[in-house]
Formats: structure tokens, C-alpha cells, sequence
């Protein structure tokens, strides 16, 4: 990836935050220098055992001549993108905390270790209310624009126990603005997962049928029966166990190169995504998808319901006054 494509005027890249994670101001950002990726200072702190297994991972892509690999975090807010992408890069790099407003814009990360770069996004939530939120869509379409994807992870939490309408509003306006295809190279991050399961149900039962209500969901929503939508457990929460190593589990296993190893496979099955915006560019308003319709129907209403129903209403007031007049006209009845 060349350092023009770290160019802050597409996306907040987080060498431009400070340790609070504050957005710098607009004239800031101007003029900040072009910045390119860092090195994983973060990588170094991480258990012995999570440094051996990540780079271990990382180095499948090396052996096929790959030393990048570009990963997105998409889905609603307050489900733990930017949580995942700290505890991942082992940084604070994307605001998180409860009350602090999320990034307005895409968020970049790009870490280098071992001689691989790990470029990693953090994108705004994709509901504005009830509604599909133009703004993060826009805001993804910056993210993808004029870059290769090897994994997009859809977060959506393990403890939500259903899939609403609004939830596939969300499946669809990603297939509609970015194409199918997008969904190809989609693994399903859960996080929160260290949550006990409802009714005493045992935890991989559990996990199973929520992996399971999503994928049928998106399949269905979509009519793509075929997508293989792979899956990785997440918890970002301070109290996440840990093994013998010091490495945070989940149901006894190393959730986070676990996470890191999907997404691998992801880039290893399938070949990297690129965003057309000549196809999907004209439906970043999914909310006014059906105002092409309003004009026609107004005109059928003032040109053809509007008069047939003022035309039945007269007729209805003549013949009111006929009967009216019939009934007026008749004798009155002799004593």
C-alpha cells in the first residue's frame, strides 16, 4: 500500500488522535503530514504466547507472498468495533467508552511487524434510529474507496438473543451499496461473549443456534443460501478469563487469534475486494429508495382520484336532490 493511500483527507487515521483519542480539528487534519503505518508497539506487550501464535498466523499469508492484509470492522453501534480494534492492535486508537460519541468518519490503523502490515478500520455504526444511516454508509464507501479488503468482520453481540427488521435493513443496503460479493468476504464477529446462556443451556449449544439465527437471517434476507459466513467469539471486557499463558479465552480457547486466524482464512480462500463505485455509488440514500414513486402517485392522485371521487360525490348530492324533490312531490296521504 503506498503512503498516499494513509492520506488523512479520506478517513481519520489514528496517528492523528491523541492518547485520549480526541478527533483533531478539521485545519489539523489539513495540514498533517501524508502518514503511512506504524510499527506494533502494541504486538510487544501482548502475552509471549499471543505474539507466537499471531505472527505464526500472519506468516501463512507471507508464504504466499502476501505481506498485507486489510480488515474492516462493520455493523451497528455500541457492539464493540472499536473495542475489538483496540484490543486487537493492543492500542487505544479508536474511542470506546460508553458515553464518548463514535468517530463521524472511517478510522484507520496500520500496524507493521515481522516485515507484515496489518491494516485495520473502524467504521461508524449503520443505523440512524430505525433507519439505515446514510452517513455510515458514505463513511464505508470512503473506507473502501481505492482499497483491497481481504475481510470485512460484521459485530453485532453474542447476548442479543434476536434478529430484527432493522438488522436486515442493515444485510441489504451493505448488498444493494456494495455488492454481494462483500458478503462473500464476511466473517461474523460476536463479541461479549463471555456471557452465560439463557435457561441453563450449555455455552456451545448456545453459540450454535445464535451463529446459526444470523447466518439463516442474512442467507434468507439476501437469497444467497450458499454463504459460508464464518465466525469468531469476542470479549473486550477487562474480567475476560485467562489461561496458563496470560492469552484471554473464551469457552477455554484463545479467542483473539482464534479471531485473527478466521480472518486468514478468509484472505487465504478468497481473493482481496474491491469496491466499484460506478455500480453501487447511486444507492448511498437507502432511506429514499421508494421516493421515485412520489411524484407518479401524486399526479395519479390529483389527475385521476381526485376527480373521480369529487365526480362520485357529485353524483351522490344529485341524486340526494332528486329524491329529495320525488319525495316532496308526492300527494300527501287523505285522512
Amino acid at each position: 500500500m503506498s503512503d498516499e493511500e494513509y492520506s488523512e483527507d479520506e478517513y481519520v487515521s489514528s496517528e492523528g488522535e491523541g492518547a485520549e483519542g480526541r478527533d483533531v480539528e478539521p485545519q489539523a487534519q489539513q495540514a498533517a503530514p501524508v502518514l503511512g503505518p506504524k510499527e506494533w508497539v502494541g504486538l510487544s506487550s501482548m502475552p509471549a504466547a499471543t505474539q507466537q501464535a499471531l505472527l505464526e498466523t500472519l506468516g501463512k499469508l507471507r508464504e504466499r507472498n502476501v505481506n498485507e492484509m486489510t480488515v474492516i470492522f462493520i455493523g451497528k453501534q455500541g457492539v464493540g468495533k472499536s473495542s475489538t480494534v483496540n484490543t486487537l492492535l493492543n492500542e487505544r486508537v479508536a474511542p470506546s467508552s460508553p458515553f464518548q460519541p463514535e468517530n463521524a468518519r472511517p478510522l484507520l490503523a496500520g500496524r507493521v511487524a515481522a516485515g507484515f502490515t496489518l491494516n485495520v478500520l473502524d467504521t461508524p455504526g449503520l443505523l440512524d434510529g430505525d433507519s439505515i444511516s446514510a452517513r455510515g454508509l458514505m463513511a464505508l464507501r470512503a473506507a473502501l474507496n481505492g482499497r483491497k479488503v481481504d475481510a470485512f468482520i460484521f459485530t453485532d453481540r453474542l447476548d442479543t438473543w434476536r434478529v430484527d427488521n432493522s438488522d436486515r435493513a442493515i444485510f441489504t443496503a451493505l448488498a444493494e451499496n456494495f455488492g454481494a460479493e462483500l458478503w462473500e468476504r464476511t466473517v461474523l464477529g460476536f463479541s461479549h461473549a463471555q456471557t452465560t446462556p439463557p435457561d441453563g443451556k450449555p455455552y456451545e449449544e448456545f453459540v450454535n443456534a445464535r451463529v446459526e439465527q444470523y447466518r439463516k437471517a442474512i442467507r434468507q434476507t439476501l437469497g444467497m443460501p450458499n454463504l459460508t459466513l464464518p465466525f469468531a467469539l469476542i470479549e473486550n471486557g477487562s474480567r475476560c478469563k485467562a489461561n496458563a499463558a496470560g492469552e484471554k479465552v473464551v469457552n477455554e480457547r484463545p479467542w483473539l487469534t482464534d479471531m485473527v486466524g478466521t480472518m486468514v482464512e478468509m484472505a487465504c480462500a478468497k481473493e482481496s475486494y474491491e469496491y466499484d463505485h460506478k455500480k453501487a455509488g447511486k444507492k448511498l440514500d437507502p432511506n429514499n429508495k421508494y421516493k421515485i414513486w412520489m411524484l407518479p402517485l401524486f399526479l395519479f392522485q390529483a389527475f385521476v382520484l381526485r376527480p373521480l371521487m369529487i365526480g362520485q360525490i357529485r353524483r351522490d348530492i344529485r341524486k340526494s336532490d332528486e329524491d329529495k324533490k320525488k319525495k316532496s312531490a308526492r300527494p300527501a296521504p287523505k285522512k
